[in-house]
């Protein structure tokens, strides 16, 4: 089989986003079809007080997906320059702005090996809310310019890169599939409900409304909170639930109780148990200033929540307002506590954005995306032998 080389950079040794799960799944569904060998390079070293079985390449090597580490690269000249053909790699596929940087170093350093190997990237999102963040995607643009091929998670990212001088034709959409949705889940009943509601202490008659993701900025749950403070006198039966870890939650726990939230919202911290986290929910609310092709809202979509979200990044694409999901610009606070009010109070309309949800979720299968991220493999390298390149 041909051999590809995901490179990624995780968000942290114990925290995984959208990327890492899908890559999880990827590489053994491309070796079932019997084409492509996908492996790792793991260009992370593990936190050594991390709970190891939340290490992305402890969960790789369980899948039996082969890894190969930063901490086990040599920085040797020599071995450096033979890594590719010592691995046998046809195809470099970068993840991540990180990867981008260390296979665009590589290719400088040795372009007899790493320069002949076909590179494909995919862009998962960009963040630039700030100037050292602009000047990131930047430098990730310059990167992605040697690229034989670029997959977008959305046609708007798509547009981007063609207003930046990219030729239309290197760039494929494939939208992610969801690994959390690759098995059916059945409408939760009572007994999962009430067991999932009692992790958290949450009363069985509470109706919670989540905020899911990474704990940082450009995801906004500084307005999360603000939405929650205002909402908790208009719902006295609702509970925050607020999913994730990342560095800003010391700031946010520091808001929450600024605002008098109290034991109105729980801090859940990581968890990879959100089979529990969608059982609990009645409402999922995103409130990002930014983003690709949110897994998170496919996820509840697919397990029969509604949702409410800024319509930023592709999720206008997937979610046609008003029937699939109420969509609110960014940033505004009192459409965010309205939305979330509408879907409380009328159980019709929770009922239509239910059925539309899962509907659009099952557009979004792993068998979907790695047939197409095969069809780019193939097509690169056909196209590499086409030009005569090595």
């Amino acid at each position: 089989m041909i051999r590809v080389f995901q490179a990624i950079r995780t968000v942290d040794s114990r925290q995984t986003g959208g990327p890492e799960e899908m890559l999880l799944m990827l590489s053994p569904a491309l070796r079932a079809r019997g084409r492509f060998d996908s492996a790792i390079l793991l260009l992370r070293q593990p936190d050594p007080a991390a709970d190891p079985a939340k290490d992305f390449g402890n969960r790789a090597r369980a899948a039996a997906i082969p890894v190969l580490p930063l901490q086990q690269i040599r920085w040797r000249w020599g071995w450096l320059r033979a890594l590719p053909r010592r691995e046998r790699m046809a195809i470099l596929h970068v993840h991540g702005q990180r990867a981008n940087y260390f296979v665009w170093l590589m290719r400088r350093l040795f372009p007899h090996t790493w320069g002949r190997v076909a590179l494909v990237a995919t862009v998962h999102g960009w963040v630039q809310d700030n100037l050292l963040r602009r000047m990131v995607t930047a430098l990730e643009l310059r990167t992605l310019r040697e690229c034989d091929a670029i997959i977008t998670v959305s046609e708007l990212q798509k547009r981007q890169l063609e207003a930046q001088g990219f030729a239309a034709a290197r760039i494929r959409v494939v939208r992610p599939g969801i690994p959390y949705l690759a098995t059916a889940h059945a409408p939760t009943g009572a007994a999962e409900r009430q067991a999932a509601r009692a992790q958290w202490g949450i009363p069985a008659d509470a109706y919670v409304i989540a905020a899911i993701g990474r704990l940082s900025t450009e995801k906004r749950h500084d307005l999360y909170l603000d939405v929650c403070a205002t909402l908790a006198p208009q719902l006295p039966e609702a509970v925050f639930l607020l999913v994730g870890g990342g560095k800003r939650e010391a700031a946010l726990k520091e808001q929450a109780a600024t605002l008098g939230l109290g034991e109105r919202l729980i801090f859940t911290g990581l968890t990879r148990d959100m089979a529990a986290v969608y059982a609990a929910t009645d409402l999922v609310m995103l409130t990002s200033d930014t983003e690709g092709t949110p897994h998170v809202l496919l996820e509840a979509m697919g397990s029969g929540i509604p949702i409410v979200a800024t319509a930023v990044g592709g999720i206008p694409e997937f979610v046609p307002a008003g029937t699939h999901g109420l969509l609110v610009p960014a940033g505004d606070r009192a459409a965010l506590v309205a939305a979330a009010q509408r879907v409380h109070d009328d159980p019709a309309l929770r009922a239509q954005l239910v059925a539309g949800g899962r509907a659009v979720a099952t557009q979004f299968s792993m068998e979907r995306m790695v047939a197409e991220i095969e069809e780019v493999y193939v097509a690169v390298l056909a196209q590499r032998r086409s030009s005569g390149a090595p």
